[in-house]
């Protein structure tokens, strides 16, 4: 099955979800599957959680109110979840990364030669290669195939893991900042100190049912790696007034949903859709297509007649976007929360430079409050919250 950027395929992956896969989501959720069955054991929501369209809260909100239950399905939920929070609360480590990577790209790493093979899947290495065609074909990975790819490009090539997770960026229709940076930390021993993940040939025939028959991985190389401090960060968020007037509402394409609109009683003159021009990565025509129609798509789903409407590039056309303020004489902007990532690098590079009378409010969701705040630590401490925040949505 193709994800397509569909309202249609998510009320589709919605009812194969609670209707089956999720009985026995927690013994077949390991196993990959290929060809025209890449869903066939997964939601296959992830496109759509990540730009908004969906929410980990109305999803936990469905698996409690449905008798097909899975502890494992929430669990992976609020995985999640503890990625995004646990950046919020170390948000000196996406920018470390951010400088690593562009240090990496100015010393001409990227020509070096295993990665060239790597990004054009020319390795020799059939599961892998497959994986790259498989990728930049789809824009999508099964979550233990990423775990593999991850380890064989770290720990048997030797490339520099913030390469893969730019590639996985750039290619993967869910790309989300924290659970894919996350996670390739955690694949290369820096998020948990000391525990690399490795992958072997054992497990990948396991569970592709032996698709690469006599799979055979290279030399193991020892791949050592400073040890980084995590600076604590204070998310730093907007509570609304009890009278806000003259408003625009932001819309963000990473965050494709008006729940918050729908429950904001103040005075919203005009709602405004930003999209973005990423300047420092190079995302696939696949990516860009999907996230493109997914927007055309929530366009036309959201009935806005009572609203003026507009859409905005960014940093493209902050001039446009000031007049469009000024015209409406806008003095209040509201909009959700953006967690870290090149989305909220732009937008804060736009609000510094902008008229100082006009105030900001950026809101989270009070789920996220509860939830991030038991984030700056290990999962398993956070696994521990899961009973209470679970009962708070009952």
């Amino acid at each position: 099955m193709q994800i397509k950027p569909s309202y249609n395929q998510i009320e589709s992956l919605l009812e194969k979800l609670f209707n089956n896969k999720i009985i026995q989501y927690e013994k077949s959720r390991n196993f990959a599957y290929f060809d025209n069955d890449i869903l066939k054991n997964v939601s296959g929501l992830s496109p759509f959680i990540s730009r908004g369209v969906i929410k980990e809260e109305f999803l936990l909100r469905k698996v409690i109110n449905t008798k097909k239950n899975s502890n494992k399905f929430i669990q992976e939920i609020f995985w999640r979840i503890y990625w995004q929070g646990w950046l919020e609360n170390h948000v000196n480590v996406w920018k470390r990364y951010e400088s690593q990577l562009d240090q990496i790209k100015k010393s001409r790493l990227i020509d070096m030669k295993n990665y060239k093979f790597a990004i054009s899947g020319n390795t020799k290495i059939v599961a892998f290669d497959e994986w790259v065609k498989i990728l930049k074909e789809s824009g999508y990975l099964h979550n233990h195939v990423r775990m593999w790819f991850a380890s064989i490009w770290i720990h048997y090539l030797g490339i520099p893991w913030q390469l893969g997770a730019n590639f996985f960026y750039e290619h993967l229709l869910d790309g989300d900042i924290a659970s894919n940076l996350l996670s390739w930390r955690w694949v290369a021993g820096l998020q948990t100190k000391g525990k690399k993940y490795i992958a072997t040939e054992e497990n990948i025939n396991k569970y592709t049912f032996n698709r690469y028959g006599d799979l055979k991985l290279p030399k193991l190389k020892d791949i050592i790696l400073d040890n980084e401090e995590n600076q604590k960060s204070i998310i730093n968020y907007s509570k609304l007034e009890k009278s806000v007037k003259d408003c625009a509402f932001f819309i963000t394409e990473n965050n494709l949903n008006f729940g918050s609109l729908k429950n904001c009683k103040y005075n919203i003159k005009i709602i405004v859709l930003i999209r973005f021009n990423f300047l420092s990565i190079n995302k696939s025509k696949i990516v860009l297509e999907f996230h493109k129609k997914l927007c055309e798509e929530f366009i036309n789903k959201f009935d806005c007649k009572k609203i003026k409407y507009y859409e905005i590039l960014l940093p493209d056309q902050k001039d446009k976007l000031n007049k469009l303020l000024k015209d409406h004489s806008i003095k209040n902007i509201i909009y959700d929360y953006l967690r870290c990532g090149y989305e909220k690098n732009i937008i804060q590079n736009y609000f510094f430079n902008l008229n100082k009378n006009i105030k900001i409010y950026d809101v989270l969701d009070d789920f996220y409050v509860r939830a991030w705040k038991f984030c700056d630590k290990g999962f398993f401490k956070f696994k521990d919250k899961i009973p209470m925040l679970l009962d708070k949505l009952r």
